[in-house]
């Protein structure tokens, strides 16, 4: 995304300074305070833009009492920082991807969080005659997670009872059981120090990594599979695994020539339209993707993208596209159409800044 809304302050001539730093904490790092700090005092600056909200970033703004804009843009959710005081800033305006995170920081009493979906970017790859190398490929993350050597030393109960509440969650199709289930009882039982938000984002990685692995070994019998993540899968017998592939350059050669590309979206992405499905569909790629709430909102189902509800459907879906060409490519055009006037990062931009 980084590039991309780089790319729109320059067609929209806004006069912009870029710095990257990835903090090591994202509750407590000085440096990244003190950088953002400087940089306000010497520059004459209106806005202060990030990919994510950063407490950090809001307390340095804050210390400086000056009249500055903080706009944050979330692709992930929940935030990675458990201080949301910041978002409370008359300065702050966090706008968030996912409808049903956004109403949950809303009811919570946080004022400045607003719902805006994701954006991207068409590429040249997507006009180009697909050469198929691949039946379906998944791209991502299959978070092998530290769930494991997390629950080893509790209790057989309460291992028990969370993998309860996982495999729950893993035949739920949209919404996430786990922020109802976790209360300060349960918190306490597990570790006196670790936050509801970490243990709820734990639960949600293991749960979407049972689901991203059940898929893949469906799929893997019956079609030639391919994975490309950080993770390798000693489960998965018979799909190709090609390891960590680059965002700018491999990923979209990937998604243009699979017949099929594969969605399972991290489950505590609850209704919004995850980034992966706006790009396959950006590159050219079909999308056959699990059910969010948002995407029926832009995309006509089997028309303009493909959605399954169940391993049934996901089966007897892959089965038929991969035989129709027509089909895909049509499904394809169509959810172009809906990327290039829905999703474009000039609209999102404006709206974000026009917001006073």
């Amino acid at each position: 995304m980084q590039s991309e809304v780089e790319e729109t302050f320059k067609e929209l001539n806004y006069d912009y300074e870029a710095f990257y730093y990835l903090p090591k904490d994202w509750n407590e790092d000085e440096r990244l305070f003190e950088i953002t700090r400087e940089k306000l005092l010497k520059g004459n600056f209106s806005h202060v833009f990030s990919i994510n909200y950063s407490s950090i970033i809001a307390e340095a703004i804050k210390s400086l009492n000056k009249d500055i804009l903080y706009i944050n843009w979330n692709h992930s959710v929940p935030f990675e920082t458990r201080n949301l005081e910041g978002l409370n800033y008359d300065f702050n305006r966090s706008f968030i991807f996912d409808r049903a995170y956004t109403n949950r920081l809303l009811e919570a009493g946080y004022k400045n969080v607003y719902h805006l979906p994701l954006a991207t970017k068409i590429r040249d790859v997507a006009f180009k005659n697909p050469v198929y190398t691949y039946d379906i490929s998944f791209v991502g993350s299959m978070y092998v997670s530290e769930y494991k050597d997390f629950s080893r030393p509790l209790s057989q109960n309460l291992r028990g009872y969370l993998d309860g509440l996982v495999e729950f969650q893993c035949q739920l199709n949209g919404g996430n059981i786990f922020n109802d289930c976790i209360n300060n009882e349960l918190l306490e039982k597990i570790n006196g120090e670790i936050s509801k938000e970490q243990i709820y984002y734990l639960l949600s990685r293991e749960a979407t990594k049972r689901q991203r692995l059940l898929a893949l070994m469906l799929l893997e019998s019956r079609f030639k599979t391919a994975l490309f993540s950080k993770d390798e899968m000693q489960e998965l017998k018979n799909t190709y695994m090609g390891g960590y592939i680059d965002y700018s350059t491999k990923m979209p050669e990937i998604f243009r020539n699979s017949k099929i590309n594969l969605n399972v979206s991290l489950s505590c992405i609850e209704t919004g339209i995850p980034l992966r499905v706006l790009d396959i569909i950006a590159c050219g790629g079909l999308v056959l993707s699990n059910f969010q709430p948002e995407i029926y909102e832009y995309f006509r189902p089997d028309e303009d993208i493909i959605c399954f509800n169940n391993s049934e459907e996901l089966l007897a879906k892959a089965s038929f596209l991969i035989k129709e060409d027509s089909v895909r490519e049509k499904v394809i055009e169509n959810g172009l159409e809906i990327i290039k006037k829905a999703f474009n990062y000039k609209d999102r931009v404006e709206a974000m800044f026009g917001m006073n």
